[in-house]
């Protein structure tokens, strides 16, 4: 079709010509939009991918940390002289330095030995629970309730590596320990437990009160009385009639960590809530750690022959004897949190871990993870 204008000639598309030249662009326009939806599920897998390594590095990092550190007790760590002023029967879950290592094996919906042992917060009840009278501690119990089937439970515990020393002997008894202040403080408050120690014992002790020492700057009075209503104080004042300290001694904080698997605290770009790496610390809070950590599996190298190498490994409830445990194997299945188009099916089941609508799987990807880690102390 041409027209003329003023002398010149015009031409347009005939109505097959724009026909094919649209169906050409619609082709051009599906192959573009192809091609950026492969592209962007690439880079989800990718992110999911870098995401789910970082995650096992990062939670890796955390229980390695303090698994080295278990059983740590200054330069007594191999001997047994571990004495307590308060009840052995009543000494707290989270203080109880006697046991560096403590486990409990996932068997289907319970544990061997049992999780009744931990400190637990459920629906604002305490149980095991150690506080003091200013509330410190307070519903900061583990929510056993939460605890994923099937994973396993961690605990470690150490004295902590900063110390305040004795300023001063203790040759016969008293009602008071006299510390140098560090620099940044004591790690450890009033009516929390401590630990006195030299190179060949230790006494876990209840703090009654702290006071700056006014004659001597720099320094704090820390008292240990014996008998109160609360059954977790001192009973028996073992401090100086069984172990005499000199200024070669030192004060620390006692240590302790439960690791184990819970939902966490945020959702995926599902709509879903991925599981998590939590750990309580001491008498605070529990805390979550790392996201998309949704299994957990502890297995212990025993010592039997007394050759300091492990002859075997066994599941927690197999453990005789805790001090001939030399290496922990941590084992742990992460996610990429995310859905990504994975069809890697949950290690909790459907029944737990939310899947795709009539499907096994839940658009996640996962990998084992395992690493072995020796017991320093």
């Amino acid at each position: 079709m041409t027209t003329e204008c003023r002398g010149y000639t015009m031409g347009g598309f005939s109505l097959v010509e724009l026909m094919i030249s649209l169906a050409l662009g619609a082709v051009l326009t599906v192959g573009i939009i192809q091609l950026f939806a492969a592209n962007s599920d690439s880079y989800n897998l990718l992110q999911g991918q870098s995401r789910l390594q970082e995650s096992a590095r990062f939670a890796m990092s955390f229980i390695g940390k303090e698994v080295r550190k278990a059983g740590y007790r200054g330069c007594f760590s191999n001997s047994d002289t571990l004495y307590t002023t308060l009840d052995p029967t009543k000494l707290p879950y989270e203080y109880d330095l006697r046991t560096s290592v403590q486990a409990f094996n996932a068997s289907g919906a319970n544990w061997l030995p049992s999780l009744s042992v931990l400190p637990s917060t459920i629906g604002g009840t305490d149980t095991n629970v150690f506080s003091t009278p200013a509330g410190k501690g307070v519903h900061n119990g583990i929510d056993t309730s939460a605890i994923a089937q099937g994973s396993d439970v961690l605990t470690v515990r150490s004295m902590a590596i900063a110390e305040a020393r004795l300023a001063a002997d203790m040759p016969t008894s008293t009602e008071a320990v006299e510390v140098g202040t560090p620099a940044d403080g004591l790690s450890f408050g009033e009516d929390e437990l401590a630990m006195i120690h030299d190179c060949e014992k230790g006494t876990l002790f209840r703090v009654t009160d702290l006071a700056a020492d006014t004659p001597a700057a720099g320094e704090t009075t820390i008292g240990h009385d014996i008998g109160d209503a609360d059954d977790t104080r001192n009973t028996v004042d073992r401090l100086a009639l069984v172990n005499t300290y000199s200024t070669d001694a030192a004060v620390s904080a006692i240590e302790s960590h439960t690791f184990y698997i819970a939902p966490g605290a945020g959702l995926n770009n599902a709509g879903n809530t991925p599981l998590s790496l939590w750990r309580k610390s001491g008498i605070e809070a529990p805390v979550e750690l790392v996201e998309g950590v949704e299994d957990m599996q502890v297995l212990f190298g025993v010592d039997s022959d007394a050759d300091t190498a492990p002859n075997s490994y066994v599941r927690a409830n197999e453990v005789t004897d805790w001090n001939k445990v030399k290496t922990i194997r941590v084992s742990l299945v992460v996610n990429s949190v995310d859905d990504v188009g994975g069809t890697t099916t949950p290690t909790q089941g459907c029944a737990i871990q939310d899947c795709i609508t009539g499907q096994a799987y839940d658009g996640l990807i996962r990998r084992a993870f395992t690493e072995t880690f020796q017991l320093r102390n």
